[in-house]
Formats: C-alpha cells, sequence, structure tokens
C-alpha cells in the first residue's frame, strides 16, 4: 500500500479518483469556488456511509441521514486532516477539501471515480452502502490515475418512481420543488395538502420513501465509522439542541412546525419508521 492509499483509508472505507478536467466547466458558483487551486488536475472523491441497519429506525420521525450527526463540518475535518498529510507527504503539490457546500457536482464526480451510478432520485447507488452515503472531495494539483470505468448499478426499474407520493420522481426527471424532504424544510407557509403530506408519512424532516424503495439498498452495509456512530439521534423532538444536527441550519421554527403537524396525529407513522431523499 502506498502512502497516498494509507491516508485515505483512514478516511473513508470508499474512495475513488477522477481527472478534474472535465469539471472545469461545471463548477457550481459558490464561494468555496475560490479554494480550488489553479493548477488542479484530480479530484479524491470520499464516500462516507451512514447506514445504522433496519432496526435502528424503528420509532425514528426523522430522514435517516438526519438521524446521525450533521456530516458538514465533521466530514470537513476528516477531510481537511487527511488534506493536510497529502500535503506532507507530496511537497509543492496542493490538496484542498471539499464538503458539503462543494463547487463540485458531487453525485457526478463520484460516477467518474467510479464509485457508483446516479440513480433516478438524483442520489449515489453504490454497490455495497446503497444510497446511504456522504460525500466529501480533495481536488489536487497531483496528477492521480483516474478510475477505470464507470459502474452500472441502477436498473431502471422505476420502483423509486411509482413509490413517490408527491411526483417528484418521473420519466422526465426530478422535480425539487415537489420532494417531500423539500417540502418539510422550506420556510414559507406550508398547504393544507403539503401538512396531510407530513402527517401521512409522519416524517419531521427529510423523506426517504425512494431510497427504501431502491431494491440496491435491501442488503446495504451498516457504518463503522465511529464520529457517525458517536451521534445518533433517532427522533426529533419539542425544544431539542439543533447544535450538530442535520435540520439546525434551517432554525427551530421549521423542525417545530413540522413536529407540531405531527401532532396533530401523535406524531408516528403506521409502520413505525417514517418515510423520512436526501
Amino acid at each position: 500500500m502506498n502512502p497516498l492509499q494509507a491516508v485515505l483509508n483512514r478516511v473513508s472505507p470508499l474512495w475513488g479518483i477522477c481527472d478534474f478536467v472535465p469539471f472545469r466547466e461545471h463548477i457550481l458558483p459558490c464561494r468555496a469556488a475560490s479554494r480550488i487551486p489553479e493548477a488542479a488536475q484530480s479530484i479524491i472523491v470520499a464516500l462516507f456511509p451512514y447506514y445504522l441497519g433496519e432496526d435502528a429506525y424503528a420509532d425514528s420521525n426523522i430522514s435517516r441521514y438526519a438521524v446521525v450527526p450533521d456530516y458538514n463540518d465533521l466530514a470537513r475535518d476528516v477531510l481537511r486532516d487527511a488534506a493536510q498529510a497529502l500535503s506532507e507527504l507530496f511537497p509543492g503539490e496542493q490538496f484542498v477539501a471539499f464538503c458539503g457546500s462543494s463547487p463540485l457536482p458531487e453525485v457526478y464526480a463520484a460516477v467518474r471515480a467510479g464509485l457508483g451510478t446516479r440513480g433516478r432520485n438524483g442520489l449515489l447507488l453504490t454497490e455495497e452502502y446503497g444510497s446511504w452515503v456522504f460525500i466529501g472531495e480533495i481536488v489536487t494539483t497531483m496528477h492521480l490515475p483516474p478510475a477505470a470505468k464507470e459502474l452500472t448499478l441502477c436498473d431502471g426499474c422505476d420502483l423509486c418512481i411509482r413509490a413517490c407520493p408527491t411526483g417528484a420522481l418521473s420519466q422526465d426527471g426530478f422535480h425539487a420543488d415537489l420532494c417531500l424532504s423539500a417540502i418539510t424544510q422550506q420556510k414559507k407557509p406550508l398547504t393544507p395538502q403539503q401538512e396531510e403530506m407530513i402527517r401521512q408519512t409522519g416524517c419531521a424532516w427529510g423523506c426517504d420513501i425512494c431510497q427504501k424503495a431502491c431494491p440496491k439498498n435491501n442488503h446495504a452495509r451498516t457504518t463503522e465509522i465511529d464520529w457517525i456512530l458517536r451521534g445518533v439521534k433517532i427522533r426529533a423532538e419539542h425544544g431539542d439542541d439543533l447544535e450538530g444536527r442535520a435540520y439546525g441550519w434551517r432554525g427551530a421554527k421549521v423542525i417545530e412546525r413540522n413536529l407540531t403537524i405531527l401532532d396533530q396525529t401523535g406524531g408516528s407513522h403506521e409502520t413505525g419508521d417514517s418515510d423520512c431523499p436526501q
């Protein structure tokens, strides 16, 4: 094992590499874009699986990605430490970490790095961990061998499309404005129909319906990442401390509103696990 592999294996159980050049025309307009090295040549893509096993979600009222700690800060710290270690190993090369508010189209980068396939819901679908993964990157000026090929994992079964309760998924693509996950996050007042959808699914934040319908998620491997396992919180409750939670960035009013809507029906979905895509 070479030194680069040793560093990256400590960061993530699943990582890959793709060329940076094809992404130059696809950089997203955000402040973080200014940190991309001018002479960037490669992208190291690291995945952080977060699946806990079905039993863990028995009484959950939030999306599974929100059950674990907000990955943005924690994964970013891990990636920054790795970037620093690689900079010391390879003097003269730049390594810059991105996570969360990344200027890169992350799913596309992961696909090009040979880590998975873009599902119909827009999420990355991997062989071992299904779609239950977070994505982070290190952009470097160092030329690294890219993945030999891209994976084809989606069978086009359309089960995710058929399962979506709002029509956000269709043969025409993904309609973000209809997505239940987006509805639970919006600050503007909800329509009666939107409130009823929250009550029916028992979901105070996010939605997992399309992911749970995907056959590739049936035997997903559970995570062993310690910083994910240390901060598990299955339910959102009134008055919660939002520090470090994925729904904290929206502020207390949104999650409190959704919890109040659920209070009107007892706050739980009839199947026990709410259907709370990322």
